[in-house]
């Protein structure tokens, strides 16, 4: 059994409260930091010194969320273990020593020539995609640029065509209606199933294509990989695949459009900016503090514990909200500025 909520008209799922979430956040903070949500069926923890404690301690708050997906969502045993059997291939969501092993292999493709290739890459494509609005005088930024930037740079980097970029924001889409949580995942597993069959076959195909004819892309540097002897299976590729390329260029476009929001909500900041070019990084660090793309993640307990005055069960979810601790006046002075 777990606790009633502290507030019963609390629901983390609301429209109101998912487009304006912080002050919610800071009533979890001061009032509830542990908390049981009734509507995410989950704890949602969110302050900061609590998310880096479940974030840095994977033997209590496990990454694979599909320890317990099964039994929650039954009814829909097909759609789940579509979704189930190709996530479950992910860095993100393994635990070590998997997740060390999957690491190592992964970061051996990412030589100095690629990523400097990529650079070249990124640079290309976006004066190319400026270059298209500019004279223009007005553009739809995501649809323009925040979008088409990282998923061709991407694409281009697994050697993707570009024409297929639209299909494969397609296939996303369906998946991040899972992973996104917006809306409970079990309206959502038939449609992230049907994402995830088609972003498989799409590049299950091309990488049969490298086995045959390797190439200089990062898909032919997976199949090559090896870490201390050991090397990526044909589904782990395929799977981490679909991982670089949705989480890539996802979390890159929401990236992209909340930063220039807040810019252009903040002309100080933008003049900065434009004045000083060299503050980029810390910018983009801030942009990402301030309101990143990634709310909120989903860990699995996996024994009891008790924490401020709450007891977690093995196997309940536990939802590290990094959105709110990164407003956390505990770690940063004045956190609601930018």
């Amino acid at each position: 059994m777990h606790p009633a909520p502290d507030r019963p008209d609390l629901d983390l799922k609301s429209a109101e409260n998912i487009q304006h979430p912080f002050p919610v956040y800071r009533w979890l903070r001061d009032q509830a930091p542990v908390y049981w949500s009734e509507s995410l069926t989950a704890w949602v923890v969110t302050r900061y010194a609590d998310v880096v404690d479940v974030f840095g301690n994977p033997q209590t708050f496990s990454s694979d969320r599909f320890r317990r997906i099964d039994e929650r969502y039954a009814s829909q045993r097909p759609a789940v273990q579509a979704v189930a059997e190709v996530l479950g291939h992910w860095l993100v969501f393994r635990d070590p020593p998997d997740h060390d092993r999957l690491r190592g292999l992964l970061q051996s493709s990412f030589t100095p020539k690629t990523l400097e290739s990529s650079r070249e890459r990124i640079q290309r494509t976006a004066d190319t995609l400026l270059d298209r609005v500019v004279a223009r005088g007005t553009m739809d930024f995501i649809r323009e640029v925040a979008f088409p930037l990282p998923a061709t740079v991407i694409a281009g980097l697994m050697g993707a065509p570009e024409d297929d970029l639209e299909a494969i924001k397609a296939w996303s889409d369906r998946l991040a209606s899972y992973l996104g949580g917006a809306v409970d995942a079990r309206d959502n597993f038939t449609e992230a199933s049907a994402g995830v069959a088609a972003l498989v076959r799409y590049f299950d195909a091309l990488l049969r294509e490298r086995e045959r004819r390797p190439s200089d892309d990062l898909m032919t540097l997976m199949l090559r990989a090896e870490h201390q002897g050991d090397r990526l299976t044909h589904d782990e590729v395929v799977a981490n695949c679909v991982l670089l390329l949705f989480a890539g260029h996802e979390t890159t476009t929401n990236l992209l459009g909340n930063g220039l929001f807040h810019l252009l909500r903040h002309p100080a900041q933008a003049a900065l900016l434009h004045a000083d070019p060299s503050l980029l990084h810390h910018a983009v660090e801030e942009l990402l503090r301030y309101d990143g793309p990634v709310p909120a993640t989903v860990k699995i307990a996996t024994e009891d514990r008790s924490w401020h005055g709450r007891t977690i069960r093995r196997g309940d979810m536990v939802m590290p909200f990094m959105a709110s601790a990164n407003r956390d006046p505990r770690q940063f002075p004045d956190p609601d500025t930018l």
